[in-house]
């Protein structure tokens, strides 16, 4: 049976809704096009950082590059959204924490989408890199994706995929920034060729979700759940210190009573005799190289940090030991992370 297809141009104005460094890229791609820009955000959005190398929050980025932006709660509800729309308006969800409903969706007449980086319908839910890495997932996709009065941020989305944008991560990706770096240059390239696909008259063809390949994987929440269980291999805890890397706080256990945090974290590639009796015991320092056993071989560490963010690695000792209590790591397993528009609730 033939797909349906659908056409979405001319545009003259670009409304993005979410957050991250990324819709402040799209905003300033569109501009330079001669299309209006405008962003929609909550709070939680507007106040996370987004330029790391001058501590700018997004609301402060988007000030400083002289994009307008609305806080907005309830984007059915926003009023200076009605004011911004006309038949040539483009909407675009960037982990937007909006659902749009049914009269909202109508407004845009079909031009409202979804810019999904996940291989849908893989990876729903949030912290997708997090899960991808702890799956050696090498993988990388966007999706774009309509909304519907049916898409619930963070939990299930079920609009016909127009667009899909696939390629392999760098070989020296291994952390979640690294991630994030590929997603952005893929992403904007995406979006050029979008826009360009759309003003050049392009028919889209839809996609239905083949519900019968899905996967969810929640949100997290570093702080409740970034425990590391030294019963596990080396290699699954080199990969779960990563997976919690930046632009995350990072993996946590003890050392003498201390509440650390772990990152840079590989396996060390030379053979090494072990036994689980072993895990989390420091066998060799050097330098800023902090070699770690586990039941299985060993890793190599170069990051240890108290809670505050203070370096920890001078302060080691040889034949210390790594641990993390069982009650902490059997109440991370349950704790349930949930976000509204505010931030994170507490959930377990």
């Amino acid at each position: 049976m033939p797909l349906k297809q659908m056409k979405m141009g001319p545009i003259e104005k670009v409304i993005l809704f979410g957050g991250g460094p990324l819709i402040v890229s799209f905003a300033e791609a569109a501009r330079a096009r001669g299309m209006d820009a405008a962003v929609f955000a909550v709070k939680r959005h507007l106040d996370e950082i987004v330029d790391e190398e001058n501590r700018l929050s997004l609301a402060l980025a988007l000030e400083k590059a002289e994009i307008p932006f609305f806080l907005a709660g309830d984007i059915n509800t926003a009023p200076e959204l009605l004011q911004l729309m006309n038949e040539k308006t483009l909407g675009i969800g960037m982990g937007e924490a909006y659902t749009f409903n049914r009269e909202t969706v109508a407004r845009f007449g079909g031009k409202l989408v979804d810019f999904m980086v996940i291989d849908l319908p893989h990876y729903r839910g949030g912290a997708h890199f997090t899960w991808q890495i702890l799956r050696e997932d090498r993988v990388g996709a966007w999706h774009i994706q309509l909304i519907n009065e049916e898409m619930i941020p963070g939990v299930y989305d079920s609009g016909a995929v127009i667009k899909s944008w696939e390629y392999k991560l760098p070989s020296g990706a291994c952390i979640p920034a690294d991630y994030f770096k590929a997603a952005h240059e893929e992403g904007i390239a995406l979006f050029q060729t979008f826009l360009d696909e759309i003003q050049n008259g392009k028919s889209f063809a839809l996609r239905a979700l083949n519900e019968a390949d899905s996967s969810h994987f929640p949100r997290l929440s570093t702080f409740h759940q970034g425990y590391i269980d030294w019963s596990w291999t080396g290699d699954e805890v080199a990969r779960f210190v990563s997976a919690f890397d930046d632009p995350y706080p990072g993996a946590a256990t003890f050392i003498d009573d201390q509440k650390v945090i772990l990152k840079k974290c590989c396996v060390v590639p030379d053979a090494f005799q072990s036994h689980p009796y072993l895990s989390g015991l420091i066998y060799r320092i050097d330098g800023r190289k902090v070699y770690v056993a586990t039941k299985s071989g060993a890793i190599l560490v170069e990051t240890v940090l108290d809670e505050t963010g203070q370096d920890q690695v001078h302060a080691l000792k040889l034949g210390q030991r790594f641990y993390t209590p069982r009650e902490l790591l059997e109440a991370a397993m349950r704790y349930c992370a949930v976000y509204d528009t505010e931030g994170l609730v507490h959930h377990d």
